[in-house]
């Protein structure tokens, strides 16, 4: 009998009101490490949900010009959310997960009232304990990653961010050698956009003297700097080897908290990505 969902999923649900501040709710979301909230009504009935691709779009899409805390959850959460039953398998939740391209489900009781979530990490848990051995990383991996170099702007990872199927951004040197990567919730959880260059120890900005033709005398120029990619990465990622057992990619990426494991040959050239979506397809067809 195929797992069912009653044995993966989590019942400590973080919820949010509709009408809490994205302020807020990104806040909370840092302090608790997670990357989605469900929103519930007065009857803990699940209405939407809120993800680190909600905060990203409000800081870099048509709300960008807008403080978060002027923004209500319920303007920017996926309204009428997907929903599944403790009884269905992990099979199913990996289909629905898949199909309508969502990291997270509800779990809901026969009244609708939520009791649960089930999320891409549940299902790479489930992978790790049923598929053991039975794959190698080079077996599952993605080979058509998408990477960038650490001095590309967080505008332009951040277009890379949406237009990855997995939201994650393995970045390169010159030499085509690894030395981070990025996930959404590296860019949403930024302090932005000074507050990065303060941390890492850089300069906020570059002063220069120009001269000023309107008054006739040399006055100073302050050119802020923009927060690149090596600004956010996160460096010196775990790999994994591309004959070792995939159900330790399953493993690492759960244990370390990670949504993205480099496969490495044996020279330690980047061959691949193993992310949670992986998971998902392979245990979608069995």
């Amino acid at each position: 009998m195929a797992p069912r969902i009653s044995s993966y999923m989590k019942s400590l649900v973080y919820v949010v009101s509709p009408n809490d501040s994205l302020a807020y709710a990104r806040n909370y979301m840092m302090k608790k490490e997670i990357s989605r909230v469900v929103v519930i009504d007065n009857k803990e009935i699940p209405i939407g949900i809120l993800t680190i691709s909600d905060i990203v779009e409000a800081l870099f899409g048509k709300n960008y010009q807008k403080p978060l805390d002027s923004i209500l959850v319920n303007e920017v959460m996926t309204h009428n959310p997907i929903i599944i039953e403790e009884s269905k398998s992990i099979k199913t939740a990996a289909l629905l997960m898949l199909r309508h391209r969502i990291g997270g489900l509800p779990v809901v009781d026969n009244s609708g009232k939520l009791i649960g979530i089930i999320t891409k990490t549940d299902i790479a848990k489930a992978f790790y304990d049923k598929f053991r051995k039975k794959f190698i990383a080079s077996d599952i991996m993605r080979k058509d990653f998408t990477s960038a170099k650490p001095g590309h702007s967080i505008f332009y990872i951040a277009r890379l961010l949406e237009s990855d199927p997995a939201g994650k951004v393995i970045i390169l040197d010159d030499n085509k050698k690894l030395i981070g990567v990025i996930a959404k919730k590296d860019l949403a959880y930024a302090q932005l956009p000074l507050s990065v260059l303060i941390s890492r120890g850089k300069d906020r900005y570059i002063k220069t003297k120009v001269p000023d033709i309107y008054k006739d005398k040399i006055v100073s120029l302050r050119m802020y700097l923009v927060p690149i990619a090596e600004d956010i990465m996160s460096s010196n990622p775990l790999v994994i080897k591309s004959n070792d057992d995939a159900a330790s990619a399953a493993y690492l990426i759960v244990s370390e908290n990670i949504g993205v494991l480099p496969v490495v040959n044996e020279n330690n050239s980047i061959e691949g990505i193993i992310t949670k979506i992986e998971f998902l397809n392979v245990i979608s067809k069995t």
